[in-house]
């Protein structure tokens, strides 16, 4: 669900929300926060004055979700099976848990995309 912003700041940590409604970008297009789940109990945080007014950040939306080990149901299309028999989740799934959980994941989207060790 979008809660697009009339500013450019995050209301929880005050920074970028890299909302595409109030950016430069001549395009804008859909926000980022729509091909992600905003968790309930992270909209719950938001100031009364901010709920359904403003962009949470995606770093917000990340940490919330990694702190808790989110990982939705993967549903038709959200993984297919590689040459190897390894299932391999899409990048729709994978911006819908919105963070980079560190493993390597061939499709991940996040810029900060750190593959974990391999022991």
């Amino acid at each position: 669900m979008s809660t697009c912003s009339t500013t450019g700041n995050c209301p929880l940590c005050q920074g970028d929300n890299a909302c595409r409604q109030v950016s430069v970008h001549s395009h804008k297009g859909p926000c980022w926060c729509e091909q992600t789940d905003i968790p309930a109990g992270l909209l719950e945080q938001l100031p009364e004055a901010a709920r359904g007014r403003a962009c949470i950040c995606p770093a917000c939306v990340a940490t919330f979700n990694r702190e808790r080990a989110y990982h939705p149901k993967p549903g038709a299309g959200d993984h297919y099976y590689d040459a190897s028999g390894r299932w391999v989740f899409t990048e729709t799934y994978l911006r819908r848990r919105g963070y980079c959980c560190g493993s390597g994941c061939r499709h991940c989207p996040y810029p900060a995309h750190q593959p974990r060790e391999v022991a």
